[in-house]
């Protein structure tokens, strides 16, 4: 668990986790680099535009846009659900009319069937240049399936988090808060009736008896008033009972 100032203004906010940007920028760089050379080997039509693609991944508005996409991820637990959240920032050539918009969302605790952990094995890329996976990727699954957007992993998850910072905290946190235990460790989940209503409220409950007569007995939020309502309804089953023994005497 970690404190993000990004949703310091947010409402709701139980914790808040960390990716490891430092991590990810090492491994997503080196793999975007070998993807582009790759393909563009792999395609003759790109063969004479080889040097500059070259120029381009070793340049260093490449290396600012991978930084900058990966740093503008932040992850939440709210009491609503995950807010995974990708903030404004730079794309392609850096200029403003390439900038790639604030994109949030939201995954219900209610809607969560699962929530597993990947560990890092093995290697991503063309197979001429492969870069070892280092990053630990969570999951996140619902019964409506993938629904796109930020995160989106593939494999039908509603939600793919690359290279948190402690995944293992996260899930066991997703899971306490689907249950309504609150966040281990940390903030309890808020009860609901208890935001400030001390007062007590009565509600009244309407009894009839078996000839008509129509009764109103307050039911008192407090424990301490029960011994009048039981009463009350004790003298009317008394008097009930006293009018069937006459009609069964006739």
């Amino acid at each position: 668990m970690a404190t993000d100032k990004f949703f310091a203004n947010d409402d709701g906010v139980m914790a808040t986790y960390e990716f490891d940007y430092d991590k990810a920028f090492e491994f997503e760089y080196r793999l975007g680099k070998n993807q582009t050379l790759g393909i563009m080997a792999m395609i003759p039509y790109c063969w004479p535009c080889l040097p500059c693609g070259i120029l381009f991944i070793n340049a260093s508005i490449f290396k600012e846009d991978v930084d900058d996409k990966i740093r503008a991820q932040h992850l939440a637990i709210t009491q609503d659900g995950i807010k995974y959240v990708v903030d404004r920032h730079k794309t392609g050539c850096r200029f403003d009319c390439q900038d790639q918009g604030k994109v949030s969302k939201t995954v219900p605790f209610d809607k969560i069937t699962d929530c597993d952990i990947e560990e890092p094995a093995g290697s991503s890329g063309p197979c001429c240049c492969l870069v070892e996976n280092t990053l630990t990727l969570v999951n996140v699954d619902t019964a409506s399936g993938n629904r796109g957007g930020p995160g989106e992993g593939g494999g039908g998850h509603e939600l793919s988090l690359k290279g948190l910072k402690d995944p293992h905290s996260f899930k066991k946190a997703v899971w306490a808060m689907k249950r309504g235990e609150g966040i281990p460790g940390g903030a309890s989940m808020p009860v609901a009736g208890s935001m400030g209503m001390d007062r007590e409220v009565g509600v009244e409950i309407p009894t009839k008896s078996y000839f008509g007569s129509n009764s109103k007995a307050a039911a008192p939020a407090s424990s301490s008033d029960l011994a009048p309502l039981m009463m009350e309804q004790n003298n009317l089953l008394k008097e009930q009972n006293s009018i069937l023994n006459k009609i069964l005497k006739k």
